[in-house]
């Protein structure tokens, strides 16, 4: 009785490992041929995609972790929200509000949890990308792989043994009970 309930619960996790990988490898493949065509970084309904590069938002947020930022009104920010606002040029920077500002227009003092003292200059309103929703420890370095040639390659490949690797146990266990059931007839 426990080993077909183990047996169950095993077969129960590969099927879940394997829908994962499949999701996982799908959404990998949109973001990154999505990002390549538009030129920017990766999006999923609406919510951009970023890699974070350094540990100023540690430990909430560690170096490396793949960070999903939602677009937000900026009235709608609070003290106490990690948002993700532009810099100059291409770079972006994830710190958490320490006070929100409406002297000659809506503006937010930042600092990075890791940091000692508030960023030197308050985000301007139009200047926010939008509001961090939740962040995936290490899965920027996986994106960051990704976006080379080599690891798309690899990501894909690796999927692929995945399917197929499902696809035979699936065929094999098909076969096992096709001849218990012409074994019983």
């Amino acid at each position: 009785m426990k080993r077909g309930i183990l047996k169950s619960t095993a077969s129960i996790a590969a099927k879940t490992v394997v829908i994962a990988l499949t999701i996982a490898a799908l959404v990998l493949a949109f973001s990154l041929v999505q990002s390549k065509v538009r030129g920017g970084e990766p999006s999923v309904l609406g919510c951009r995609m970023y890699i974070v590069l350094s540990g100023s938002m540690s430990p909430a947020i560690e170096t490396g972790s793949l960070v999903v930022v939602k677009p937000a009104a900026p009235e709608s920010i609070r003290v106490g929200d990690i948002i993700t606002f532009g810099g100059g040029g291409s770079s972006v920077t994830t710190h958490r509000v320490t006070a929100v500002e409406n002297e000659g227009g809506l503006s937010f003092r930042t600092k990075g949890d890791a940091n000692e003292v508030e960023d030197p200059l308050p985000v301007s309103a139009d200047r926010l990308v939008g509001k961090v929703v939740f962040s995936i420890p290490y899965a920027g370095y996986v994106f960051s792989y990704a976006r080379t040639r080599q690891g798309a390659m690899t990501i894909m490949a690796l999927a692929s043994a995945v399917i197929i690797a499902e696809l035979i146990r699936t065929m094999i266990r098909g076969g096992r009970n096709k001849s218990r059931q012409d074994g019983k007839a």
